[in-house]
């Protein structure tokens, strides 16, 4: 039940085509990041990012933060390196995945995340799992 309750949630429309966008999640995302922030204890921000068909390498700039990124909509390649590091995004990275609709990757707090071999629309919803100090 819980891929189709988070496919469920209203998001945002998609932007232009040809635009790779990050958006805050909207009212639709307030429930969820409510009740897993009271269960973890954490501030949980909610975003939807929307991805082009052959779209270039997209990546996630480090914000401090762990993450859970979840595909509800098309699919793309995923490598999960450190900070700082810099690994070419084929497939022979060690932590390189496709994630496909239903996919989730946890993104621990040292590592960033790339995408790339986006062939269809995809969406993402993201959210960032911050200390609330």
């Amino acid at each position: 039940m819980t891929l189709p309750a988070l496919q469920g949630i209203p998001r945002p429309a998609r932007p232009a085509p040809d635009a790779n966008s990050t958006v805050p999640g909207g009212p639709g995302t307030e429930e969820l990041a409510a009740e897993l922030g009271r269960r973890l204890q954490l501030r949980v921000r909610p975003f939807f990012r929307f991805l082009s068909p052959d779209s270039p390498v997209v990546e996630r700039a480090p914000n401090g933060a762990e993450s859970t990124v979840t595909v509800l909509e098309g699919a793309c390649r995923c490598v999960l390196p450190r900070v700082g590091e810099d690994p070419a995004p084929g497939p022979s990275h060690p932590l390189g995945m496709r994630l496909r609709s239903g996919g989730t990757l946890f993104v621990p707090q040292v590592h960033t995340y790339r995408l790339s071999d986006i062939h269809v629309p995809t969406t993402l919803l993201g959210l960032d799992l911050e200390s609330p100090g």
